[in-house]
């Protein structure tokens, strides 16, 4: 039997692989940063949040996330906003 993403055509966007959710203390924790900080950057304010998940009042993030992976690199290469 085939793989799934092997019958994907070529030029054609893979499906990405299930995120894991984690907490903005899990995430501070992986970046070394205060969990502070990381609930700071997700507010409305925040003049480029990190990419998120809201459920309520409670906030995740989906660690393979592409757009989290390039809000990360933007602030490795020095072109995002500057953090707060």
């Amino acid at each position: 039997m085939r793989n799934e993403l092997e019958s994907v055509p070529p030029g054609a966007t893979k499906p990405c692989p299930p995120s894991e959710i984690i907490d903005s203390d899990e995430l501070a924790r992986r970046w070394n940063l205060p969990a502070s900080w990381i609930r700071e950057q997700v507010r409305s304010r925040a003049l480029d949040p990190i990419p998120h998940l809201r459920f309520g009042r409670y906030v995740r993030f989906a660690w393979n996330d592409p757009a989290l992976l390039k809000w990360l690199e933007r602030r490795r290469s020095g072109k995002g906003s500057t953090p707060s």
